[in-house]
Formats: structure tokens, sequence, C-alpha cells
């Protein structure tokens, strides 16, 4: 499919190069009617990834260190692409307004951590919907054997004012999937500290605001700094029993209530048939997080 856009990097690009823009830029909240996003890419041909930066991760999130990628790890690897995609001239809506909502992830075989990869990107068009428009960056890593891990990375940007179509498609979205009686589930405490912000945003390159500070949260509307919602999604799943990224997987996570920092949360999960099913939740008042699955691909 042709681009509008192809970036071809030698190795992934910083993201101090592409900050300034996203912070500063002034751009529209929302697209203009008749206006959509044309194909924009990016790409690195042939990328080693850095054991020490793999080891600083897997210590912020929670991950064995297997000799393997963790399976959020692409993600933080395509940060930067991320970045230079989203900040283009036209990728025309403000990034910083943007709302990471779902993320899923298609696991086809293990990624060594010593193994080199091609590693691509790409952001087309958007949907229109009930709070405002979605938009889909497309990530995929390939080995020598082809395709070997594909994310989805959902985020929207908000329509102001609430009609009653958005305000119903905000409680559906705190919706989940519940334990049933006879499903066993097993219950991983652990702490949101208040530095998780700045540590994950160290080892990621995710510096907005909202993460790092109260300052910086409370500049934007939150009352206190809220988790990385991809730091929230690699705890879980590193709490989950490793055997399941043994066999190819389908990680399918929606974002739910902001997990203001510091907070204590459980992470609920159990299995149902060849799925595990998960749910973080503030271990007060019970309020989720997150909540998502962890299946064979085609299953999600």
């Amino acid at each position: 499919m042709k681009s509008a856009v192809h970036y071809q990097f030698a190795s992934a690009p910083s993201v101090w190069r592409y900050y300034p823009q996203a912070l500063f830029a002034r751009r529209a909240p929302l697209l203009p009617d008749g206006v959509t996003v044309p194909r924009l890419e990016a790409e690195v041909a042939s990328l080693a990834v850095d054991a020490g930066h793999v080891g600083r991760y897997r210590e912020v999130c929670g991950f064995a260190q297997d000799g393997r990628l963790p399976v959020t790890y692409p993600h933080v690897l395509a940060m930067s692409m991320h970045l230079a995609l989203m900040t283009h001239e036209l990728f025309v809506v403000r990034l910083m307004g943007l709302i990471h909502i779902a993320n899923q992830i298609e696991q086809f075989r293990p990624l060594p951590q010593d193994g080199r990869y091609r590693l691509a990107c790409h952001v087309e068009g958007h949907r229109d919907g009930d709070r405002g428009q979605e938009f889909d960056i497309i990530t995929e890593l390939h080995d020598s054997a082809g395709l070997a891990w594909r994310e989805n990375c959902t985020l929207l940007a908000r329509r102001a004012g609430k009609s009653a179509q958005a305000t119903r498609a905000a409680r559906a979205m705190l919706k989940y999937d519940k334990p049933g009686p006879d499903d066993t589930v097993q219950v991983a405490p652990f702490e949101a500290g208040r530095a998780a912000g700045r540590r994950y945003g160290r080892v990621s390159g995710d510096l907005n605001p909202i993460h790092l500070a109260d300052a910086g949260a409370r500049a934007f509307g939150f009352d206190r700094a809220v988790a990385h919602g991809m730091w929230s999604m690699a705890r879980s799943l590193a709490a989950l029993d490793a055997s399941v990224w043994d066999s190819p997987a389908c990680v399918d996570v929606q974002f739910k209530l902001p997990l203001f920092l510091p907070s204590r949360v459980e992470l609920h999960h159990w299995r149902r048939d060849d799925r595990t099913l998960f749910v973080l939740k503030d271990n007060s008042g019970g309020r989720p997080h997150l909540a998502g699955s962890v299946s064979p691909p085609g299953q999600a």
C-alpha cells in the first residue's frame, strides 16, 4: 500500500528529537470534518536489542530474566518511531490530548534477546465513535522467519462535552469479563509506587508530563500523577504464569480508569478453557484499571 510518508531509519531515533513538537506544537484536538490521516510509515531494517536496556525494562516491569524479550518490550523499541509518525504535519491531531484505550499484541513465537529484528510501524485513517476519534498504530517485529510479533495500539481523541451516547460508551468501557462460579481466581497484589511513572518514563521514552509528577498531571486536569497504561499492562502480564508465553499468544487489553500514583492494586486472574483472563483493581474500592485476556491467536 502506497504511503504518504515513509521514514527509513538506520537505528531507532531518539525520543528527544520529537518531544518538543509533541509538547508544544499547536494542533487541533480532533480531525476537522472531511480530513483523515494518510498512511504514515516508519521502519528500522535491522535492529539488535541492548541487553542493559531490556534488563532495566524487566526490573521496572517485573519480568523474569529468561533470555527472551518480554511480550510488551517491542512497544518500547518502537516508541520513538510512534512519536515520529504522530508529530508529522500530516497527523494533525494534538498528541498530548490522546488517550490510550486499548492494546492488542500477537506473539507468534518467543523472541530471543540476542536476536536481530526488523521493526516497522504505521498509522492510517481513523474511526469516529461516540466518545471521539480513534486511531490505530500498528507495529510489527520481524525475525529471520518472518512476522514474529504484532501490536495494535488504539488511541482516542476525546470529543468535548458529554452526549448521552458518550456517557453510555464510557459506562460500557468499565465493564469486563468477571470470573464465574467455576473459575479459580488467583490474586497478585503489587504497589504502583510514586516513582513508577518516572522509572518507566526513563526506560520507555514515554515522557508525557501526566506520568512524571503531580504538577505535570494537574496541568492536564488530573489530581495526581497517573501510571503509564503500558506499565500497568506490562506489570500485570509479568505477574501471570510465565508458561503462557511458551506458545503463540494473543494479548487483548482494555484500559479502564486511571491508576493514580502511589496506589496499591491487585491483579485478579483465572483460567477458563485455554484462556487466561485478568483484571487489575484498586485494592480498596475494587475499581478496574485494566482488564484483558491471553489466548491462542484467533481466539481473543
